[in-house]
């Protein structure tokens, strides 16, 4: 990518950042919702421990582990609902036209957007786990779920760039989005970790970009898992969505030239 290249791209972020910027009542609901999500979990791990009921994992550590999870996804902006109103809209024809590829600003954005959201969210998650568990993970572990944390974050953005090219063909993406959401509940831990699920999960589970955006980093607050295998993880699955966007993208906008779009 060469620096004028790089500098287009670049531009799509800033509009991005400073579009975020305003959309503070959108950050504010976001951080709300996080801390209602972890003072409700928090709340019934607590009562699960305190019931007698042997826990297989610190009810302390699992609400960190949330914090983390909920981090992640919460910060990942919903770029394919603009995708699909952009579609609807005919809007996506004119943009297609410009000297920029449509899914690297479109993916730019995303991550413009997630620059601003991340670091609120990481505030919120910080203050609201300390104050339900009155512990701490240890700074060198915080150091190192926070940077793979954001790769998660923007590994998700670009699924949600996947998901919303399917709008080419489909009218309503949304049973696409909900199905995924539910496989990323599930096969991402984002409530649980990964290894209190069945082993069929978990087999399940390594076939999928889900625990390497969700599980793997936050897992890395209960002494699970390595950065460096996690990273590896992280690179190889981009690759693969990169791969999928680019052939979907390539093939609706065949269809749009075929259609005489």
């Amino acid at each position: 990518m060469t620096r004028y290249t790089f500098s287009k791209y670049a531009a799509f972020f800033r509009v991005a950042v400073a579009r975020a910027r305003q959309e503070r009542a959108e950050i504010a609901g976001r951080m709300l919702f996080f801390a209602v999500i972890l003072g409700v979990f928090s709340s019934l791990w607590r009562a699960v421990a305190g019931s007698g009921i042997a826990a297989t994992a610190d009810p302390r550590a699992l609400v960190w582990y949330l914090a983390a999870t909920e981090w992640i996804l919460l910060s990942a902006p919903m770029i394919h609902l603009e995708i699909q109103e952009a579609v609807r809209r005919g809007d996506v024809i004119s943009q297609l036209g410009r000297p920029v590829s449509y899914t690297g600003s479109t993916f730019a954005e995303g991550l413009g957007m997630l620059a601003v959201r991340a670091p609120f969210l990481a505030v919120t998650a910080y203050g609201c786990a300390f104050a339900f568990t009155g512990w701490t993970p240890s700074w060198g572990t915080l150091a190192r779920v926070v940077p793979v944390g954001f790769v998660g974050s923007a590994l998700i953005t670009a699924l949600y760039l996947l998901v919303g090219l399917l709008a080419f063909w489909m009218s309503d993406i949304s049973p696409v989005w909900w199905v995924s959401q539910k496989l990323m509940f599930i096969l991402g831990g984002l409530m649980l970790p990964l290894e209190l699920y069945p082993d069929v999960i978990r087999k399940i589970a390594r076939f999928t970009p889900f625990p390497a955006a969700l599980a793997g980093p936050a897992s890395l607050v209960l002494g699970v898992g390595t950065v460096g295998a996690l990273l590896r993880d992280l690179v190889i699955w981009s690759l693969i969505v990169a791969c999928a966007i680019w052939t979907i993208f390539r093939r609706a906008t065949s269809t749009l030239t075929v259609n005489g779009g």
